[in-house]
């Protein structure tokens, strides 16, 4: 199955180029993955590391790329990053195979999954927060049907660039603008393929997905050292403080796998574990509103 994931440079060079090693390295330990990485901007010692490690490293760039820089000039656009939208480009670059796989940087594979089994007419996906809410999905994981994907890219381009042409909303990005184009035309992904720490510990989890707090977060969290200065950072926080002991549980196993594959990556692992470990629960945790990003209608 080929395995798409995407970053910019300037994400390269940061915590998510970080967790992107980390990826790699477990999809490698599981098998039955081709790692193609969608990249923009200039090729460097991160390239360099994908390459030795087996990943296709292709240049790519959003087919929208100056309207986003355009809006951004006027001011009416503000993109969290190029390499986010980086795999709406997935169906314009893949031309051998029907069906692939798409995941974000911060996921950990777990296990072999037949992946071949999944055959969606669209595109498959997992929920965003909440295992049982259907409303919205998150893009972290996606099995996606490329002919069907290609087919409707020039309508799903257009609304994108009509929402970041109208000045309305600053912060649109790419998972926004899937589940609002595909609004019931996307198939369901069982959980287990897009399993978040803070839903606890599964055995059953086939790809560990740190979606709220990354690893560069959690220790400074851990530490009383995080500045939840604003909603995001203040979600963050509860979302770890609330769910404590799944992310204990989660970590603590974590490090001893990461043993077997990377000395620098159990490493991390462990000290993340720690900074876990002893961290004690409040007493009352105001926990993050999850479903924020639910259709107004709730259907």
């Amino acid at each position: 199955m080929r395995w798409y994931f995407a970053l910019d440079e300037a994400g390269a060079a940061g915590q998510t180029g970080a967790d992107a090693k980390t990826a790699v390295l477990t999809a490698r330990a599981v098998g039955g993955l081709e790692p193609i990485l969608l990249y923009h901007g200039a090729r460097n010692d991160f390239t360099a590391w994908m390459t030795g490690h087996g990943v296709t490293v292709l240049d790519a760039a959003p087919r929208f790329l100056d309207v986003i820089r355009r809006a951004q000039a006027e001011g009416a656009y503000k993109p969290h990053s190029i390499g986010h939208w980086l795999r709406v480009a997935v169906p314009l670059v893949e031309t051998a195979h029907d069906f692939v796989l798409y995941t974000d940087c911060d996921v950990i594979f777990l296990k072999p999954v037949n992946w071949r089994a999944i055959r969606p007419k669209t595109f498959a996906a997992a929920p965003e927060f909440k295992r049982d809410n259907w409303n919205y999905f998150n893009a972290g994981v996606m099995v996606l049907n490329i002919p069907e994907m290609r087919r409707t890219y020039d309508a799903f381009e257009a609304l994108i660039t009509a929402r970041i042409c109208s000045g309305e909303h600053p912060y649109y990005d790419d998972e926004w603008a899937l589940n609002e184009a595909y609004r019931g035309r996307w198939e369901r992904l069982d959980p287990s393929l897009n399993w978040k720490p803070y839903w606890g510990f599964s055995a059953a989890a086939g790809i560990l997905h740190f979606h709220g707090p990354k690893l560069n977060a959690i220790e400074p969290i851990a530490a009383g050292d995080w500045t939840a200065d604003n909603p995001t950072a203040h979600a963050l926080k509860n979302i770890l403080t609330g769910h404590l002991p799944a992310y204990q549980a989660w970590l603590s196993v974590l490090g001893d796998r990461m043993q077997l594959l990377d000395p620098a990556l159990a490493i991390r692992m462990s000290q993340a574990a720690s900074a876990v470990k002893n961290m004690p629960a409040p007493a009352q945790v105001d926990l993050a509103l999850l479903d924020f990003c639910m259709f107004p209608d709730g259907g």
